[in-house]
């Protein structure tokens, strides 16, 4: 079947997608080695992993990024690529650094939340299995930029001066 419009006086077909269906047989070659072995989730998770790093580590926007990225983590850098967000350091009291990206209209909620979205990640990626108590660290400490403490949660980051690559302290 086809369709037919025109548009400025031109005519254009669509065509319907009448490709045939997969055969049974086909739809189980799909999670298959080479050698015709089924692959269970896990192993096939391995596979595209071991195929994926390769090709994160030659480009040149996409090297920074964790061998196990997110679909999160490669919409946030393509959101800071076009400027809709800001990647956003702060510093830990080893001396360290996460990096955080947010959009650039987030509040300071939005950005400790972010933080603390970061830190699970981070963690479970080294297979840390460690509780930690948001609630302790934000009684405790609070965020800085430029000696400016950040303390209205529903103020924008931006309001603050916060821009892309700012660092950000935590302070007692």
């Amino acid at each position: 079947m086809d369709f037919t419009t025109e548009t400025d006086g031109c005519s254009s077909t669509f065509f319907k997608d009448l490709s045939p269906k997969p055969m049974l047989d086909e739809q189980e070659n799909i999670g298959e080695d080479p050698d015709g072995e089924r692959l269970s989730h896990a192993e096939l998770k391995d596979v595209f992993q071991k195929a994926l790093e390769p090709l994160l580590k030659n480009d040149p926007i996409l090297s920074d990024l964790h061998p196990q990225v997110t679909l999160e983590e490669v919409s946030a850098l393509i959101e800071v690529e076009h400027g809709r967000a800001v990647t956003v350091f702060i510093e830990k009291v080893d001396g360290g650094h996460w990096s955080v990206v947010v959009p650039r209209e987030a509040t300071v909620l939005d950005l400790k939340r972010a933080l603390k979205n970061h830190v699970a990640l981070s963690l479970s990626r080294r297979n840390i299995k460690k509780k930690i108590s948001w609630r302790y660290i934000w009684k405790n400490n609070i965020l800085c930029y430029n000696s400016v403490q950040l303390s209205d949660l529903s103020a924008h980051i931006l309001d603050y001066g916060i821009n892309n690559k700012s660092t950000l302290t935590f302070s007692k």
